[in-house]
């Protein structure tokens, strides 16, 4: 390997580092070793840190025709194969890492994920255990277990555990965007909100991440207040409720009570149509809403 390509993989490796996978890509560019495993280990971490899922995946494979039991190649392999839905190509991907390796925390969290996100819940506490008993400080594996519990839908330890992946690892975008999601998913908008800005502010690079604080300002602003309590109940449920309300108040002839309702659900109805468009097309203008 010449000097000048050793000098491009090691400026793509501080690139990696510092967070700034485009500049990494643009490094390797210039370089020259196509047949090199490390060439390609650090082209699909760059491509899978720019969620770019095909391009990482098609890297790994590359380099795992150079290298077949590199395990930092399966292991990206693995979680591209995962974001492109290939649930059962994940799997076997980090499986074959771990005949490797087979007390490997990271690759046992990685398998809890996608057993997860293939809805086998049990079998990842399984795997996350045994990554938990290897290495509980290991930030990958508090990452996945917020993650596992996040996807079971049990938001109580899924708020717990973001909460610790955050103490243990503040600067991460990630971090954030789990504590960020849970708020979501309780309908605390001004949280998330809060979250989701530190997740931008940490990697401005990422339009997902603008676009996803975009709505949750849009669902946090003040006009919609009256709107959000509709979302948390369900608009079905809501609706339902409306006509129980407005049936017993004609049954007890309280017209008037019954009017002034109907002018309170069709005022929330129409915000609910007209305000969020607004609000977005407001925060889409003001570089503030960014």
């Amino acid at each position: 390997m010449s000097e000048q390509t050793e000098q491009r993989l090691e400026l793509a490796r501080h690139y990696l580092a510092v967070g700034n996978p485009q500049r990494a890509l643009e490094a390797l560019a210039q370089a020259t070793a196509v047949d090199d495993e490390e060439y390609w280990e650090l082209r699909a971490g760059a491509l899978l840190d720019l969620d770019r899922w095909e391009d990482a995946a098609e890297a790994a494979r590359s380099g795992l025709a150079i290298e077949p039991e590199s395990v930092f190649l399966l292991d990206m392999l693995a979680i591209a194969e995962l974001e492109l839905e290939h649930g059962g190509a994940a799997l076997e991907a980090i499986d074959a890492a771990l005949e490797l390796i087979p007390e490997y925390p990271t690759l046992l969290a990685h398998r809890a994920l996608i057993l997860a996100r293939l809805k086998r819940f049990d079998e990842a506490e399984h795997a996350l255990g045994e990554a938990i008993a290897l290495d509980p400080d290991s930030v990958d594996v508090l990452r996945v277990r917020s993650q596992v519990s996040f996807l079971k839908g049990d938001l109580r330890a899924a708020t717990q555990h973001a909460d610790e992946l955050l103490e243990a690892d503040p600067d991460s975008e990630l971090s954030h965007l789990l504590r960020g999601n849970v708020a979501v998913e309780k309908h605390r908008y001004g949280h998330a909100v809060r979250h989701f800005e530190e997740a931008a502010r940490l990697n401005p690079e990422v339009p997902e991440i603008r676009e996803v604080l975009r709505e949750n300002r849009v669902a946090a602003h003040p006009l919609l207040a009256p709107v959000r309590p509709i979302w948390r109940i369900g608009r079905w449920r809501s609706w339902l409720i409306y006509l129980t309300i407005a049936g017993a108040l004609g049954a007890a002839n309280l017209d008037s009570a019954r009017y002034a309702i109907a002018a309170v659900w069709i005022t929330i109805v129409i915000l609910s149509w007209v305000g969020p468009p607004l609000l977005r097309r407001w925060y889409s203008r003001d570089d503030r809403g960014l």
